[in-house]
């Protein structure tokens, strides 16, 4: 896989997993004891979770790049990556659902929830939908790292092998 290809795939997963897990392990709970109204740090969420499951959505096609033209080189690493993205585009999926669900019973002008159970339902199947989405990228991440050193491994044993194949001294024939 090119460098470039390499930067962009950082870069979109960078982007999304790394602002999930900022805005999930810091921002969620720092809106919530700095803000009165438990809400008004939901109505924030709403907005910035969609955001970030846009992100997601976008970094599923480089990732199933990289998991296609690492599969040219190494069958099982390639498949393993495939893998996670799949379950990635799945739960990312999964999570657009949810939000529309949830979504549904906010009513943003009252700043109000207008079914509590099917809100509680929604919210601990988007937390476990992260939680998946959130492994996944995990797993990924370190399944390339294995991949691209087995690829650039296997790429620079190939042009050893052919430079000392260009470089060998022409054999004279053998006089009888």
């Amino acid at each position: 896989m090119n460098l470039l290809l390499r930067i962009l795939l950082l870069f979109t997963i960078a982007l999304f997993w790394g602002g999930l897990t900022f805005y999930t392990g810091f921002v969620v709970r720092i809106s919530h004891d700095v803000l009165d109204d438990p809400m008004d740090g939901g109505l924030i969420t709403q907005k910035v979770t969609l955001l970030l499951q846009w992100a997601a959505a976008i970094s599923v096609l480089p990732m199933a790049i990289n998991g296609i033209v690492v599969r040219k080189e190494s069958r099982q690493l390639g498949t393993a990556l495939l893998v996670c993205t799949t379950i990635l585009a799945c739960a990312v999926a999964g999570l657009f659902l949810v939000h529309q669900q949830l979504d549904s019973v906010i009513d943003v002008s009252a700043a109000e929830i207008t079914d509590q159970d099917a809100f509680a339902a929604g919210h601990r199947r988007y937390n476990q939908l992260t939680t998946v989405e959130w492994l996944a990228t995990v797993v990924y991440l370190f399944l390339t790292a294995v991949a691209w050193k087995s690829v650039d491994s296997a790429t620079a044993t190939k042009h050893s092998k052919m430079e000392s194949a260009d470089t060998k001294p022409e054999e004279s024939p053998s006089s009888s």
